[in-house]
């Protein structure tokens, strides 16, 4: 059984491979079932896991979903 922290990761993975790029607070937009400190939990351990990018523009934070570097890390040479 998935843990509550798997459940919103993919939550959050699922969106970013619909929209591929949007702002921390687009995000936590889209997840009110959510409180901005999960959201931000999930993206930063996604984040330092390499499974999505976090990115500052400005004084705005950009998550976005690299597809090419989740293949390289799901298929090691």
């Amino acid at each position: 059984m998935a843990s509550q922290n798997e459940l919103n990761e993919t939550m959050v993975l699922d969106l970013l491979r619909l929209e591929r790029t949007m702002t921390l607070e687009h995000l936590v937009s889209l997840l009110p079932q959510l409180s901005w400190n999960q959201v931000f939990h999930c993206v930063d351990q996604l984040s330092r896991r390499g499974d999505i990018i976090l990115l500052r523009r400005g004084f705005d934070y950009e998550v976005a979903w690299d597809p090419a570097k989740r293949q390289a890390a799901s298929y090691p040479a």
